[in-house]
């Protein structure tokens, strides 16, 4: 029995390298069996395998017809790799010596003998474990560590070039300091806010009874339903893909995710906004185009996320429990008042996510000081404090400041670690 087996990815020891940022190192692979029959494998690439325009989860057998996407990538020319060459501006590289436009060298075909001896036997299993402990090397890589800068969908929405924070260290625990909310200025309001959300979350939690996931999503269901009747829905396109893409690379990093089922959705609308609940998350029209690169967006969608995973809907629901029986209107759940903490707290764990899937977090501190002049946000009141469901701008930017220093060492502002 004969086979071959090529293997597709952006490292140098693949037999066919493709040097697309939504190509991970080692992304798939093709298996050519001695009847002629031809099957693809994704390893669990970052941005998917595609046959046909469908994501394949296991190993499937090709058609002559069939066409082959590594990633967001041109179409690879499977049926004759001989013939495979540099497209377009995606270059082409391969491992074995030969220059990007010179033909592929395949590997030789491997015949198993018919009897082995100790020896081999041996070899193999010692092969087989290697292969065994660099899969698993692979999935950390992939799935834990990150592939390098995630792959650009939508090119008006570039990745942050800037330095960034390096993701956390594995033994190291995240703090949350929300210290940053106080202010000289505040005359204790923001000390009383936190006192009283402290005691309003007890009341809620001992009396508002149990709410699961099934209940949640339900409230996100009906809140997507509401929003279909009011909203234009984009469908198709970079800018959807672009959201969906995001979301898949934040969710990933969820360290002990609560089961949600998470959806993202773009809407059109000239309010600058994004909410959630019950999973679903919907982002604006204009806040997409308020948000310059696709780490912004990151931070934006992270911070939903967390409503989410923090229990901050489930708070809100059981609130309404209390407040009637009916509860409150499913339509006001996009402007629901999570609280000053609260929305800091997303803000915080929002940019960790970011960081964790490789986007960069400083990007936030921007984002919130041209928030500050886009909705000609005023200076600091502390009576005005007190009637505030989110904190200032300014304070939000701070505390993102802060928490990087603090957990990252790295000082967003001039670049350098600590």
């Amino acid at each position: 029995m004969s086979f071959k087996i090529v293997k597709v990815g952006r490292a140098k020891d693949n037999d066919i390298v493709l040097t697309h940022s939504s190509v991970s190192r080692y992304h798939c692979e093709f298996f050519y069996d001695d009847q002629g029959n031809i099957f693809l494998t994704d390893k669990n690439s970052a941005n998917g395998t595609f046959v046909n325009g469908r994501r394949i989860l296991e190993s499937v057998q090709l058609q002559p017809n069939d066409i082959v996407k590594p990633g967001v990538d041109v179409p690879l020319r499977w049926r004759n790799f001989n013939s495979y060459d540099q497209t377009d501006a995606h270059q082409v590289d391969y491992s074995a010596g030969t220059e990007a436009n010179e033909p592929l060298q395949y590997p030789n075909e491997f015949s198993a003998p018919k009897k082995m001896n100790g020896t081999l036997k041996t070899i193999l299993i010692t092969f087989s474990v290697i292969i065994v402990l660099g899969g698993l090397w692979f999935v950390l890589n992939e799935y834990v560590i990150g592939d390098g800068k995630p792959a650009v969908v939508d090119p008006e929405k570039p990745n942050e070039i800037r330095n960034q924070p390096d993701e956390i260290q594995k033994e190291k625990e995240i703090t949350y300091d929300f210290s940053c909310l106080n202010d000289d200025k505040d005359l204790g309001t923001t000390e009383m806010i936190d006192v009283l959300e402290s005691v309003d979350r007890e009341v809620t939690n001992t009396l508002g009874g149990e709410v699961t996931i099934q209940d949640e999503e339900k409230v996100g269901n009906q809140l997507l339903s509401d929003c279909r009747n009011q909203y234009r829905f984009y469908e198709t396109g970079l800018k959807i893909e672009n959201l969906r893409t995001i979301l898949k690379r934040l969710t990933d990093q969820i360290k002990e995710p609560k089961g949600f089922h998470y959806q993202i959705f773009l809407i059109e609308s000239s309010e600058l906004n994004a909410f959630t609940a019950g999973a679903k998350i919907f982002v604006t029209t204009k806040m997409y185009s308020f948000c310059k690169t696709n780490d912004e967006l990151a931070c934006v969608i992270g911070h939903e996320i967390n409503h989410n995973e923090l229990g901050h809907i489930k708070d809100q629901l059981q609130k309404e429990r209390l407040i009637t029986a009916e509860g409150a209107a499913l339509a006001q759940m996009a402007t629901i008042s999570f609280g000053q903490k609260k929305e800091t707290h997303c803000d915080m764990t929002g940019i960790d996510l970011a960081i964790a899937a490789g986007y960069n977090g400083c990007v936030n501190i921007e984002l919130w000081k041209r928030m500050q002049k886009e909705s000609n946000e005023g200076d600091f009141d502390a009576l005005e404090n007190l009637m505030r469901s989110h904190p200032y701008s300014e304070k939000r930017a701070k505390c993102t400041q802060e928490h990087i220093m603090n957990n990252y060492g790295f000082d967003c502002t001039s670049g350098e670690k600590y």
